[in-house]
């Protein structure tokens, strides 16, 4: 194998490193906590919160009902008992029971609509919470994945160190020297293939001693426009 072989050899090599070292920083920057997955606990136990708050609202509102009842009780047997026979005194007590059960009707209905929000809040509650298991579920299958694909990038990165040192070994240090400067300069891609006449890095046509010389040496020869190396397969 010639040395623009091996050195295209080399940047095939480095190139796929670079795209498994991305893809594990993308990886392990997905690992851990979820912002999503926390905001959906926080919103189940604010759910929570509002549900006991109208659970306590109903409670207060249904011994209200019980309490004003316990005292329309009494006030209605002397109503209807037959002990108070003084016209004036009925009246005052029948104006009495009419008041109450106003008042009764009243909390009844605070009562009934207290139910209604318990009902509303207890729905929302669970919406939350099967949204909040289904988002959390979601998330650890993500975090099994991307462990599973870490572990995986990793090992590929590690055999892939072994090719380049390998490769890289076959090379002499001023060879060497100008691929990694090349590389640096032009994204990784030190090295680029002639395509019809043109260099494959930067798409320029390339004079005809530049391809002649390209094609018949074992030589490196550059491009005019981006001084990479040109390579033909």
């Amino acid at each position: 194998m010639s040395k623009i072989s091996d050195l295209y050899g080399l940047q095939e090599i480095d190139l796929e490193m670079d795209g498994k070292q991305s893809a594990l920083a993308e990886a392990e920057e997905r690992v851990g906590e979820s912002e999503e997955v926390q905001a959906a606990a926080e919103q189940v136990e604010q759910q929570r919160l509002t549900v006991d708050e109208m659970r306590k609202r109903l409670r207060a509102a249904e011994w209200e009902v019980e309490d004003l009842t316990t005292k329309i009780q009494p006030v209605e047997k002397r109503l209807y008992g037959g002990s108070v026979r003084n016209p004036k005194e009925l009246a005052d007590i029948e104006e009495d029971v009419r008041s109450l059960q106003a008042r009764k009707r009243t909390l009844e209905d605070r009562a009934l609509d207290a139910m209604s929000e318990l009902e509303d809040a207890e729905r929302a509650l669970r919406a939350a919470q099967e949204e909040s298991t289904a988002l959390t579920d979601s998330w650890r299958d993500e975090q099994a994945r991307l462990a599973a694909e870490g572990e995986a990038l990793k090992a590929a990165l590690a055999d892939l160190e072994e090719q380049r040192k390998e490769q890289r070994g076959r090379l002499d240090a001023a060879t060497l020297a100008l691929y990694d400067a090349l590389r640096s300069a032009h994204q990784g891609r030190a090295v680029a293939k002639i395509e019809r006449g043109t260099c494959g890095g930067c798409r320029i046509s390339l004079p005809m001693n530049i391809l002649q010389k390209a094609r018949g040496a074992d030589t490196f020869v550059q491009c005019t426009s981006c001084e990479r190396i040109l390579y033909v397969s």
